[in-house]
Order: C-alpha cells, then sequence, then structure tokens
C-alpha cells in the first residue's frame, strides 16, 4: 500500500476541459463532489479551458474553494450556475445578443437586396455590395466581444459590476484560465495575480474583466473570432529574446483562441508546472508544486459517419477539410489522455509518474475504472468492488451507458439546455468522479450517501 492511499495528498490540481455548457455542468458536478468530499481544502490550483473556465470563473469570483462546504457551494455557485444554464443559457440570455443576430440576419439579406433594387449602373452596385459585405462583416467580427459581454452580464458581474481578474486570486489557490497565442502557437495562462505565457513572460493581471478572459478562453474557432488584446497595460517581463524574423519583445498585442486549441483538458498548467517555474522562478512564489492531478474532461469523442463524395467537388473538399481537423484534433488529445492514465496504476504503484493522475471521461460510466479493478484481494480490488455494489443502489449499467451517450452528444453550444439535461450532465459528473477518485485514489475521496439520487440536482434548479 502506497502513501497515495494512506493519507490525504496536500496538493491537489484540478484540470477542468472545454465542450461548451456541456463542460460547464459536466465539471461542475466534479467539483461539487471534491467539496463533498472534503478533498477541496488540498485543491492549489484549478485551471480551465473554454466551457470548463465558465465554471472555474464564477468559483473564483463566488468563494473561497478551498474553505467552503457543500451546503455554500451548491448556494453560491451550484445553483445559481445550473439555473442560468437550464433556463437562460450564457450567450443568448442578454437582450443585446438578440438584437444582435437580428442586425446580422438582416444585415445579411440588405446586403443582396439593395444591390439588386438600386437605380445605379452595374459597377456602381457592385460598389454598393462590396461596401455593404465589408459593414456587415464588421459587425459579424464583433461577436466575440458581444459574447464577452453576455458572460459578464449573466455571471461576472455581480451587484451589476464587472469582476476583473485580479478578484479570483484565493490564498494559496489558484484558479488559472486558460487560453491559446494565436501567433506563437502556445498557451497563455490567466491567474488572478498573474499572465504568463512563455513568448510574452510574466505579466500582471492590471484591470482585465474576468469575462475578457473567459472569453479569450472560449473564442472556439468557427464560433468566434481571436480576440485582441494589448500587452502594455499587464507590463510582460521575462520573456525570451527575440529570434530573427520574430516579434518584437514585447508584441503590442495577444492574438488570443479558444485554450482547447493547445490542450483542451487544461492540464498543461499542472503537467508542466516545474519547467514553468524553472524558467521563470518568479511564477513559483507561493505557489505549491502539484502532487496529484485530476482531469476532467467533457470532450467527446468524434462520432463514425459516412462520408460521400459530394456532387460538388469544392464543397466535398470542404467537408473533408473540416473532418480532418477533427481527426488531428482527436489524436492530439487521445495521446494526452493516455499519458494520463499511464501516470499512475494503483495496481502497480512502482510505475507512478511525478504527478499521479486520474482522468474523469464523459464518456465513462461509473462502473467503467471500477470493473477493471474489482479481482483481487488487494486494497485497490476492495474499493473497487465497494464502489460495484454502491452503484446497485441507483440507476443498471444499461441506463448508465445510457446517460453517458446521451450528455457525450450534447452540442457544444452556449445556449440554454433545459432543466432535464443540466441535471444529467451535473450528475454524471459528480458520480464518476466520486467512483474514480475512490477506485484511484483510495479513502480520501469517500462514496457519499444519497449521492445517486438525481433528484438532487435537479433541485439545484430554481
Amino acid at each position: 500500500m502506497n502513501d497515495l492511499e494512506n493519507s490525504r495528498v496536500k496538493s491537489l490540481a484540478v484540470a477542468l476541459s472545454g465542450g461548451g455548457h456541456r463542460a460547464t455542468l459536466f465539471v461542475l458536478g466534479a467539483l461539487m463532489y471534491l467539496v463533498d468530499a472534503k478533498a477541496n481544502a488540498d485543491v492549489t490550483s484549478i485551471s480551465s479551458v473554454s466551457g470548463g473556465s465558465l465554471t472555474n470563473g464564477l468559483v473564483g469570483q463566488s468563494l473561497n474553494f478551498r474553505e467552503t462546504d457543500g451546503a455554500e457551494f451548491r448556494k453560491r455557485v451550484a445553483g445559481p450556475l445550473a439555473t442560468q444554464i437550464a433556463k437562460s443559457g450564457t450567450l443568448f440570455a442578454p437582450l443585446l445578443t438578440k438584437v444582435y443576430v437580428v442586425i446580422l440576419i438582416v444585415g445579411a439579406i440588405l446586403v443582396f437586396v439593395i444591390p439588386a433594387i438600386v437605380s445605379a449602373s452595374w459597377y456602381v452596385r457592385i460598389l454598393v455590395f462590396f461596401f455593404g459585405l465589408m459593414v456587415w462583416g464588421w459587425f459579424l467580427g464583433a461577436r466575440g466581444l458581444v459574447c464577452a459581454r453576455a458572460f459578464r452580464i449573466t455571471l461576472f458581474s455581480p451587484n451589476g459590476r464587472a469582476t476583473k481578474l485580479a478578484e479570483i486570486k484565493k490564498k494559496d489557490l489558484d484558479h488559472i484560465i486558460c487560453s491559446t497565442e494565436f501567433r506563437s502557437a502556445e498557451q497563455v495562462y490567466f491567474g488572478g495575480d498573474f499572465i504568463y505565457s512563455y513568448a510574452l513572460g510574466h505579466g500582471e493581471p492590471a484591470e482585465l474583466s474576468l469575462a475578457r478572459a473567459v472569453q479569450a478562453s472560449a473564442a472556439f474557432p468557427g464560433g468566434f473570432p481571436p480576440s485582441t488584446l494589448p500587452t502594455k497595460q499587464h507590463k510582460f517581463t521575462g520573456a525570451p529574446p527575440p529570434v530573427a524574423g520574430g516579434p518584437p519583445e514585447p508584441p503590442s498585442k495577444m492574438v488570443l483562441t479558444d485554450g482547447g486549441v493547445y490542450d483542451n483538458m487544461g492540464e498543461q498548467w499542472a503537467r508542466g508546472f516545474a519547467a514553468r517555474i524553472k524558467r521563470s522562478p518568479n511564477l513559483g512564489t507561493g505557489r505549491t508544486a502539484p502532487n496529484q492531478l485530476v482531469v476532467v474532461n467533457a470532450s467527446a469523442r468524434i462520432p463514425w459517419i459516412p462520408f460521400r463524395k459530394r456532387l460538388m467537388p469544392l464543397v466535398g473538399e470542404l467537408a473533408a477539410l473540416l473532418r480532418v481537423n477533427d481527426i488531428l484534433y482527436i489524436n492530439t488529445t487521445n495521446v494526452r489522455r493516455q499519458a494520463i492514465v499511464d501516470s499512475y496504476n494503483p495496481a502497480d504503484p512502482t510505475k507512478a509518474s511525478a504527478l499521479p493522475s486520474a482522468l474523469v471521461q464523459i464518456t465513462q460510466t461509473p462502473l467503467v475504472v471500477a470493473s477493471a479493478f474489482a479481482n483481487g484481494t488487494t486494497p485497490v480490488a476492495q474499493r473497487a468492488m465497494a464502489v460495484l455494489e454502491f452503484l446497485k443502489g441507483g440507476p443498471t449499467s444499461e441506463k448508465w451507458t445510457e446517460i453517458a451517450r446521451e450528455n457525450s452528444a450534447v452540442a457544444t453550444s452556449l445556449s440554454k439546455f433545459g432543466a432535464d439535461v443540466t441535471a444529467r450532465l451535473i450528475y454524471q459528473g459528480y458520480v464518476v468522479t466520486m467512483c474514480n477518485l475512490h477506485v484511484l485514489f483510495g479513502a480520501d475521496f469517500p462514496l457519499i450517501p444519497g449521492a445517486l439520487d438525481i433528484e438532487q440536482f435537479s433541485e439545484l434548479i430554481t
């Protein structure tokens, strides 16, 4: 029996994946479990991308995660967030977003209609068309700002005042919002008392709002254009010397896209912590290196699809290109997921890496990990069998398979989900986290009586 099974690990890192509101709710369930298990007292960092950053940002804004209890967490975080997404969503909840969408639709129509009805020569009508197209394109390009405003209104402006990024820093706990710098192809980490990337160095959060940081983390390609943020106010230092033909030091702007472009599970903050601190010692001041990691992954596998050659060759090539992009993405994340799984095997602790990690996936049922270890008389086998016995008090194996399939198929969107889908996502996130961590990491992550009752998650929605 190893130390992980005998004593509480005092530096637990948590990583929350992207996946729109599907991820927001699934990772919310995981955090609820950590609080109920009292493991939140050991959490030293919560890193996140995209949809997971909505939850991470709200937790950092609302309370001290290390010190909260189940009742407070449900009242101040889980209930408000579940209700918001079930009934209104985030992006499309404010009136301005609805007006913006109407303007885009009407504008697109007018771009074609006006040149057709105007009484003028053909070349004047062409000029009118291209001018209208440019104006419409400018409005289309503003959707990132519209999204940031929606996040601010719905989640990140308690009492009507926009929360600053600097306000999410807590003693001994970092909330890390991860984005991708478009030009350097590297991750940017937004924390309560720093901004960091290898290319830019170490900077200050300054007056940057939490909503803008979260939107930069959630600017998924195709949905939103890259966000642009000036660098001057952040006072970056410690960047590597510029290379020939490279950017100035530092560049005047950050061009940011979805954090999932670089790392859709948010786990690189914890897994690369030691090397990062070695490059930037100031970043390590007051921080503890993680010695245990929980990765909560709400990314679904790409489905098998029939692919037939399109009648229009250009359309077929575009569809193939989009499919290639999906395949490239899923294979890079598959490698990282396998590295997480290989990092720790409680049945063979001699093979543990420097950062033992546990993976919680939306594609899993709570029986998967337990079934893999429920063989023999070792402590891990006994815990696995206890999990399987515990699960007999809830849904059947077939029902869990159905829940995992339905949750994995929920669209990656920022619209409202309704009460049933919202509760189901939180429920699965909670139960799979509980079962996986109990098997893999031991008694510090107990089985919670009553956890198999989905009604307690439905009651979050008011």
